[in-house]
């Protein structure tokens, strides 16, 4: 008895290495191209409302499919099929990309981009299957990590592909990705099919619809995504282009980001949310994010450039992980998928909105006004975050009771 249960846990382990490995993955083949779509798109000629669509399109698609795909991971828990079939469009529609350049196939592009996105739901829940029920919680925190560090290989290898070889080049680096996870699917199990007692019941899906805290909670993660995705994925770059900034630079302005941000994002639980509260650390993140952007535009140089883009990171960090927090804490695992699917497809017009916003307002007036709105967008999200979030917030997460009660 002591030797299989021995090697159930020798077996869960390789399954969990393996799985690290596909979602690192993952984020290689959504994130290789992100920095230099913008820079791309400016060179095929096409203007700021334009680029801002072609970057915004995954949003509207992750709007779409996220909470369907939640809700049907929760009924019929099949996982892995839907993991292979989001890397297999992402190998289709990038492939056609590289070789037929043009803005429909940049458009098509994106839409990958969106629906592979969108499978991430999928494979926090197959993940936390190799665990078990009573450490979902810690196979969830786990694969979190996949997310800076495959983000980061992603980024710095497209820099070095395009730097090396153009632009366009980085969409090889996500085929290749994919095509390398989807080949690493086909050796991993589908645990969470087994033990089911608990079957979906769409009461849940209404439940998790009609409840006003995961709508606030998700508007502030849309403000917050938005200011994001407008700055850091499509007109900053554009910025650095305009001081010098080579391909290899644009993709380390990115990583300066992503690392500031894990850093915030890990500061949160164990100094801010003690020091301060979630709803002072989310008021800050906000705040500071809004005013970095506003900056942004009147950078003088490459290295004030990226010392802003540090200090965005750490806003998004703060603000970012705040409302994830109260987004997930305490829901039953049979609803995990349903709510995170929601919120997930919510917050996802922040990545439409962001882009095509700014993209207007830079094709109206210019670029420093298009940072100037959003940046405000961002400081009076500040107002919902005093006004209406405190009372859900201190019914969803009680983190002050509850370090108290563990002292």
């Amino acid at each position: 008895m002591e030797y299989m249960n021995r090697t159930n846990k020798l077996n869960n382990r390789k399954e969990t290495i393996l799985f690290f490995i596909i979602s690192l993955l993952f984020f290689v083949t959504i994130t290789a191209f992100d920095p230099f779509i913008s820079s791309y798109a400016k060179e095929l000629g096409f203007d700021s409302v334009v680029i801002g669509s072609i970057i915004g399109i995954s949003g509207i698609v992750a709007l779409l499919t996220r909470l369907p795909l939640g809700v049907l991971s929760d009924m019929m828990h099949k996982r892995r099929l839907f993991i292979q079939v989001g890397l297999l469009v992402t190998i289709v529609l990038w492939t056609l990309a590289f070789f037929i350049p043009n803005a429909t196939t940049l458009y098509l592009g994106k839409i990958s981009d969106g629906l592979t996105g969108s499978t991430w739901v999928i494979y926090n829940v197959m993940f936390a299957s190799y665990y078990g029920v009573k450490e979902a919680a810690k196979a969830v925190a786990i694969l979190s990590v996949a997310s800076p560090i495959g983000s980061i290989l992603g980024t710095t290898t497209g820099a070095l592909v395009a730097n090396s070889y153009g632009y366009r080049y980085s969409f090889l680096v996500a085929v290749a990705a994919a095509i390398l996870a989807l080949i690493l699917t086909c050796f991993t199990k589908d645990l969470s099919v087994k033990d089911i007692k608990v079957k979906y019941d769409k009461k849940i899906l209404v439940e998790q619809v009609t409840d006003k805290k995961i709508w606030i909670i998700s508007a502030l993660a849309t403000v917050a995504l938005m200011v994001t995705i407008a700055t850091r994925d499509t007109f900053t770059p554009l910025v650095a282009t305009d001081l010098g900034a080579n391909p290899l630079m644009i993709g380390m302005l990115a990583n300066t980001h992503l690392v500031i941000y894990g850093v915030a994002a890990a500061l949160c639980g164990g100094f801010f949310y003690k020091k301060i509260g979630l709803v002072k650390t989310a008021f800050i993140g906000a705040a500071l994010q809004g005013v970095i952007v506003i900056a942004i535009p009147y950078a003088q140089s490459l290295s004030m450039l990226f010392l802003l883009q540090a200090f965005q990171g750490f806003g998004y960090g703060l603000i970012f992980t705040v409302v994830t927090s109260w987004a997930v804490e305490n829901i039953p695992e049979i609803k995990q998928s349903t709510r995170l699917g929601l919120f997930q497809s919510l917050y996802s017009g922040g990545m439409f909105l962001g882009p095509v916003l700014i993209g207007i307002l830079i094709e109206m007036f210019s670029r420093t006004t298009g940072f100037l709105i959003i940046g405000i967008l961002s400081i009076v999200s500040t107002i919902l975050i005093r006004g209406t979030v405190k009372p859900a917030a201190d019914e969803v997460y009680p983190f002050e009771e509850m370090m108290m009660e563990r002292k």
